[in-house]
């Protein structure tokens, strides 16, 4: 039983059936632009360790971050909440702090949320055009996840899942790694395969785009539909890819085959892909891609070497790649 004292009586709106998940605006983000009508600035606030103070319009316990942020979306008053994880203490404001800026205030037991996104498609169509992270609340993330958003390619919203561009992080690693996802939003990372299953398999059905790099500069892309990752063994699965491609197709090879690591051989292949290639990737004997193997400051290019960040269809099978990242959002 929740436990609520009502501070106000705003005008109730009928309850949406099901919970709604949003962002928390710890945005950082690289470029400027606007939002809902006034600008963003370089940075923003984090959000955590902040509270919105004298804009209450309603406190309780509730059971979780989640359950706070659907009790807001109820009352059409409501335009943000502190959270305060320690006691489950929810509060309900009627204030944003671009409202009412000065009543933002520091305080370490709590966490100020506003915005009713869930991915970065999302915030894009709300106004939120600057590239950079943000911490979203898709379905499956209680405590939300933080994200890098590419809000300029292709018509931007995109999620970005996996960057390659310096070297800076080592990508040959095992499947304990892969599955909580490891690096920096801001540089090279892989997001976790179970977060990629999470959000893959919650509503609607996502889009995946592979952006790739040469070392002359030169760019192309894949894009594929119906992008999802299932199963204990994170099997990738798709079911379309853009003919308008300029990449050409090495991610159709690996559809509807499991993940592999270093320390886990789930390819058909004789030897361990992973082991053998350097790398970590939905192996099948071996690859026509690998984005995740090692990388070389050069394209490389010596035969019998099959490392490398490789898209056989652009560069071939010896040429390994300078940049390359991976993204998801939401069809449209």
């Amino acid at each position: 039983m929740e436990e609520v004292r009502a501070l106000s009586h705003p005008s109730r709106q009928v309850l949406v059936t099901g919970l709604w998940f949003y962002t928390l605006f710890s945005i950082l983000p690289t470029s400027q632009g606007t939002a809902c009508g006034y600008a963003l600035s370089q940075e923003f606030n984090a959000a955590e360790n902040r509270t919105l103070r004298n804009a209450t319009i309603w406190s309780g316990r509730v059971g979780t971050l989640v359950g706070c942020v659907s009790w807001c979306h109820s009352w059409q008053i409501c335009k943000s909440i502190n959270y305060f994880k320690r006691d489950r203490k929810c509060e309900l404001n009627n204030e944003t702090k671009v409202s009412a800026p000065n009543n933002l205030v520091v305080d370490y037991a709590g966490v100020y949320f506003d915005g009713l996104y869930s991915d970065c498609w999302s915030l894009l169509k709300a106004g939120y055009s600057v590239t950079g992270m943000y911490t979203i609340f898709p379905a499956g993330f209680a405590d939300g996840l933080k994200v890098y958003c590419d809000m300029e390619t292709d018509g931007g919203g995109w999620l970005v899942i996996q960057r390659r561009q310096d070297g800076s992080v080592d990508f040959y690693r095992g499947w304990a790694d892969y599955r909580v996802g490891f690096g920096e939003l801001a540089g090279e990372f892989w997001l976790g395969n179970d977060n990629l299953r999470t959000l893959s398999n919650s509503t609607g059905s996502w889009d995946l785009r592979i952006d790739l790099e040469d070392w002359d500069g030169n760019t192309t892309w894949a894009e594929y539909g119906g992008f999802q990752i299932s199963g204990q063994d994170f099997r990738l699965s798709f079911g379309s890819f853009n003919a308008d491609s300029t990449a050409g197709d090495s991610l159709t090879y690996h559809n509807h085959w499991p993940f592999s690591t270093k320390d886990a051989d789930n390819d058909r292949s004789h030897m361990n892909c992973a082991e053998r290639m350097a790398g970590a990737w939905w192996y099948k004997a071996c690859y026509h891609s690998n984005l995740n193997s090692v990388y070389f400051h050069s394209s490389r290019e010596q035969p019998g070497d099959y490392r490398g960040i490789i898209w056989v269809a652009w560069r071939g099978l010896f040429y390994s790649l300078q940049k390359c990242s991976m993204k998801i959002r939401l069809a449209m």
